[in-house]
């Protein structure tokens, strides 16, 4: 099914937040399959993404020539990246999955499903077509009060 992912647009001159569409696999019924899935969905474009880009042999990264379009697309989105990918060592989404629920029920970062947050990684979900998703990581400030 696909729902739409909330996404910060890159740049500084005008920042917005963006629908992103993403196709998820039906049947997801709590908070913690949705962020597996999503995780899963998120290492596997990295990890293909290593596979995509030609190494360089004379550099410890990969890097691959920008179209004229890449970069026109970049530019429009107010942020030109040549996505360096600095080791070639692919991701372990189990891993990256038992990260990510820990995280979230350590209350690093919060989602909310068409503005209503979803609670722990045991409470259902109910996930329709076209729904918004936004996920929101929270920053821990630290200093003194004068």
């Amino acid at each position: 099914m696909k729902i739409y992912l909330q996404q910060k647009r890159p740049g500084r001159t005008w920042q917005a937040i963006v629908p992103c569409p993403i196709e998820l696999p039906a049947g997801l019924n709590t908070t913690g399959e949705l962020i597996s899935s999503l995780v899963r969905i998120i290492v596997s474009a990295y990890n293909d993404r290593i596979d995509d880009v030609p190494a360089d042999p004379d550099a410890d990264y990969q890097v691959a020539p920008m179209t004229e379009d890449q970069v026109n697309n970049l530019a429009e989105a107010g942020r030109i990246a040549f996505g360096l990918i600095y080791n070639n060592r692919k991701e372990d989404p189990e891993k990256a999955i038992a990260n990510a629920l820990q995280c979230h029920e350590d209350g690093i970062f919060k989602i909310f499903l068409n503005g209503s947050q979803l609670g722990s990684n045991e409470s259902q979900v109910e996930i329709a077509e076209g729904d918004t998703l936004t996920i929101i990581r929270l920053t821990m400030l630290s200093g003194r009060m004068w």
